[in-house]
């Protein structure tokens, strides 16, 4: 997971393991993670981290966010080895997820034309967002399931699959003629 390491001379190397979606940096106490020094704001900026990269945003901040020395006006996307200032507080980027090349994303089974964002784990086929269906439950669980089988699908981010080898494996399986056991009959 992401992580941001703290390079500013005086105060203690500490590292800083970022959460999944937004993390609060500033002085305050409500803040995801403190750092305290006299330059931050109470609420200085948030990260955003996603699985496919992290972006950073000033809170209106009195000495400003700025990534590689440029002040951060909008959400700005960040990258493993940028340089993270807050006020006087320097912090190293690390592990930071890489953003989804569009063409390594394989196509959706039902619509070839739109990248698919989930697999089934039970017949391996893979979907877009608006060919799972969707059942919320009692107790607010939420479950993802096939069009085509019924199983339960997972983000293909979530996955770690070497995306060659599986839409090689993909074609193969769609264009595979499923052999005929009945006998033939004169």
């Amino acid at each position: 997971m992401a992580k941001l390491v703290i390079r500013t001379k005086g105060l203690p190397a500490e590292v800083i393991d970022l959460k999944k979606g937004p993390n609060r940096l500033g002085r305050s106490i409500a803040a995801d993670f403190q750092i305290y020094h006299d330059t931050l704001s109470r609420f200085h900026c948030e990260i955003n981290v996603k699985d496919d990269g992290m972006t950073v945003r000033d809170l209106d901040s009195s000495n400003g966010t700025f990534v590689n020395d440029e002040q951060v006006m909008f959400v700005t996307p960040l990258e493993t080895g940028n340089l993270l200032r807050l006020g006087d507080v320097t912090l190293e980027v690390m592990d930071a997820p890489l953003p989804v090349d569009e063409e390594e994303v394989p196509a959706c089974s039902n619509h070839p034309n739109h990248p698919a964002s989930m697999i089934c784990t039970q017949c391996k086929r893979v979907y877009c967002g608006a060919c799972i269906h969707i059942l919320k439950r009692s107790g607010g669980q939420v479950l993802r399931l096939c069009p085509a089988c019924s199983g339960h699908c997972v983000s293909l981010q979530g996955m770690n699959i070497d995306r060659k080898n599986f839409i090689g494996t993909f074609i193969k399986r769609l264009f595979k003629k499923k052999p005929d056991n009945r006998p033939f009959h004169e």
